[in-house]
């Protein structure tokens, strides 16, 4: 987005365009572009990613799955311009499996446990949470091809690969409506 520079100065990630580009519709924390300020983080978005977590203390990648669910549900209600083809979904899905990638421990749910506290200090106070171990192994893309797949599975829709011709065209929408999964917090 910004050439190729020696060095990086973190603000450049902090711009309208870098922020639309990451910060994909249905992200998790941030508002969409269309409706709104997409670069700071939504409090509301943010404690609702929080509230799915099944036990208070834990989520899991299928807590993810269900709350990206909320969130396609949610774009697709407010945002006039919304499209959703296999292109958007990988890049929704995984704002979540890279923060499994990076902050996932081994615990209640496997390898993809994520604390709640941890990702709170993450989001909120921008750091690595306390005590924190870096994984044995690097998070790559297969492996983060591989969470998306799973919480795609969870919700009901396989995302196809190759993209088909027209994938982002508008109108577009792999995600079904109404998910597998009977969650306590989605919105059919």
């Amino acid at each position: 987005m910004h050439g190729w520079p020696e060095t990086i100065n973190l603000d450049d990630f902090n711009d309208d365009l870098m922020q639309y580009v990451v910060n994909c519709p249905a992200a998790p924390t941030r508002n969409d572009r269309a409706v709104g300020d997409n670069i700071n983080i939504n409090m509301t978005l943010f404690e609702s990613l929080l509230s799915f977590s099944k036990d208070g203390l834990t989520l899991s990648l299928e807590d993810l799955a269900e709350h990206h669910h909320l969130r396609h549900n949610q774009s697709k209600a407010e945002n006039p311009s919304f499209v959703f083809g296999n292109q958007g979904a990988i890049c929704t899905c995984a704002q979540y499996t890279n923060m499994v990638g990076v902050l996932g421990k081994f615990g209640k749910h496997g390898r993809t446990t994520l604390s709640v506290e941890d990702v709170r200090m993450f989001y909120l106070d921008e750091d690595i949470p306390k005590g924190y171990e870096r994984r044995e192994i690097a998070h790559y893309s297969p492996e983060s091809n591989a969470m998306i797949d799973r919480m795609s599975h969870h919700v009901g829709y396989t995302i196809q690969r190759p993209f088909p011709p027209g994938d982002q065209d508008p109108g577009r929408d792999i995600c079904p409506m109404r998910a597998r999964f009977q969650g306590k917090n989605c919105e059919d």
